[in-house]
């Protein structure tokens, strides 16, 4: 076969001269080969960057976020309902490796596990669960309703009492009427067939009754995790209906054993109470820290005991069962500190500091932990202090209750080591006003020197919105909810916006509809550290 040569591409006719630019690109067909590769790369690019990565990251947790986050992500990948064999997806746990799906195929409820330490999630097995609501870790396996679901193989145990009636949104509500249960608070779960009258039921893991517990009197477990089968029993409020685990309760009202059932009150604080002791306005003395007042409350777990006080300066610290305390009153500083503090690395209840290393933080500062995020007051614009040096404006309520409550909204951030990316998993992103009130609480991935610079300069901070200042790319995903399971990879609900059809038809947009996703950080120098 010979090539053409410059006579035969001189007098060929158009089509053939097409297709002589086809068949030698690097003579006739230069430019035509030039402008079609052009296309085919950018459509390429197009379809990467709005498809799936796949996750190529390291599968660690040391309890930092990925540094990376600042420049943004992208998706690594999708779970819709289908790909889980389900009709819809309800909701969703990650556990070290691995992801939990709860959800329905036709009228069975089911929990599909699914490894995420490779490029796409690999099923692990599945397993049916009864009707009931409410989806709780209890140590390592799921709590699905009724049914204990070991997530090492999928096997289930339902051989407890069941309730008739259902609880809502919180694993806790105060016991009323006829059959509510709590999740897992420790070893044990409740069951309070009718407070009034009847005991509340303690029942551990293997289905068997362990003690009773008397609800009548206004008092609950708290759900943190036990200090040596301790835990704080705190008062119910009938406003209290957060959304989260240990953030329903007011007050401290005593300690509760979760290995006996053994109740203790605050006796131990009362007589020790000395310089928390005030009088009232008919000169009656009476301890701050034990007395009811609608302030923010203080209850801090360390690792040898807990820090309770009364949010403005009046604290004890005390043993894991309440005795032995230490009363003593810190300034407006030192109590900031201490009143929604999160410390990092966050490795869980094994690494807590003592409370000896947490009142030296709340009266110098100076941190045995490597970052700690605080919050500090404010009526309707309370900022996050990183390090006690990075003030970031968060449009969120202080001194609310409920949702508004920065142990709610505030819940159990990420932070990255170098303090450039902040995963906030529930807060509210509307932009708000001491005038006007709206509520869209979702989870935000924010570029702390962003925001932090926005606060700075903030001419009006009603203006300002806290859902401005996310990473690339977060606020295309809509999330609904989200978590961190690696260091370099977020899980949660995305529900995107329908894009237009002419994005949809270049792969500009994901398909419309909420799945799972996994996030991972988008490629890009990093921003400068603050």
């Amino acid at each position: 076969m010979r090539f053409p040569d410059e006579d035969d591409y001189r007098w060929a006719g158009s089509l053939k001269r097409l297709w002589y630019k086809i068949i030698c690109p690097f003579t006739f067909g230069t430019r035509l080969w030039m402008v079609t590769t052009s296309i085919l790369c950018a459509l390429a690019v197009m379809h990467s960057a709005n498809g799936s990565w796949g996750y190529h990251g390291r599968a660690q947790d040391t309890g930092f976020l990925s540094g990376d986050f600042v420049n943004g992500v992208r998706l690594a990948w999708q779970i819709d309902a289908a790909d889980a064999g389900l009709d819809r997806i309800d909701n969703f746990r990650v556990g070290d490796e691995y992801i939990y799906l709860v959800g329905y195929k036709g009228a069975q409820r089911s929990v599909v596990a699914f490894d995420a330490s490779y490029a796409t999630p690999r099923e692990l097995w599945r397993t049916n669960v009864d009707d009931e609501e409410g989806v709780n870790w209890w140590g390592d396996d799921l709590l699905v309703g009724n049914t204990l679901v070991s997530t090492a193989d999928g096997s289930t145990r339902s051989n407890w009492p069941t309730p008739s009636v259902r609880l809502g949104d919180s694993p806790y509500q105060h016991p009323s009427g006829a059959g509510p249960r709590t999740g897992a608070i420790g070893p044990v779960r409740l069951y309070c067939p009718a407070p009034s009258s009847t005991p509340c039921q303690a029942w551990d893991k293997t289905g068997t009754h362990v003690w009773d517990f008397d609800a009548s009197t206004g008092s609950f477990p708290d759900s943190v995790t036990p200090l040596e089968g301790w835990v704080p029993l705190r008062t119910w409020e009938p406003s209290s209906t957060g959304p989260a685990m240990g953030y329903t309760l007011d007050e401290l009202t005593g300690f509760l054993n979760l290995d006996t059932g053994e109740r203790v009150g605050l006796d131990a604080i009362e007589e020790a109470c000395g310089p928390a002791t005030l009088e009232d306005s008919e000169g009656i003395p009476y301890c701050r820290i034990t007395k009811k007042f609608k302030h923010q409350h203080l209850i801090l777990r360390a690792s040898d005991g807990w820090i309770v006080g009364d949010g403005i300066g009046y604290i004890a610290t005390v043993a894991p069962d309440g005795s032995n305390p230490q009363v003593m009153h810190l300034d407006a500083q030192a109590s900031e500190r201490l009143l929604f503090l999160r410390t990092y690395p966050d490795l869980g209840s094994e690494q807590t500091p003592t409370t000896e290393q947490f009142m030296h933080f709340a009266a110098t500062g100076e941190a045995s932990w490597d970052s700690s995020i605080t919050v500090l007051p404010g009526d309707y614009d309370a900022p996050i202090s990183i390090n006690e040096e990075t003030i970031i404006s968060t449009g969120q309520s202080y001194y609310g209750t409920d949702t508004d409550n920065p142990s709610v909204w505030l819940g159990n951030p990420a932070l990255s080591e170098d303090s450039s990316a902040l995963f906030l998993p529930h807060i509210n992103v509307a932009l708000t006003s001491s005038f006007i009130t709206k509520k869209e609480w979702r989870p935000l991935l924010v570029d702390v020197n962003a925001a932090a610079d926005a606060t700075s300069t903030a001419a009006d901070s009603d203006k300002y919105a806290i859902s401005s200042y996310a990473v690339p790319g977060w606020e295309n995903l809509h999330m609904t909810s989200a978590t961190t399971m690696f260091d370099d990879l977020i899980v949660g609900f995305a529900s995107p916006a329908q894009a237009p059809w002419y994005k949809r038809l270049a792969a500009l947009s994901a398909a419309p509809g909420e799945r799972i996703v996994g996030l991972t950080p988008a490629p890009g120098p990093m921003r400068s550290v603050r």
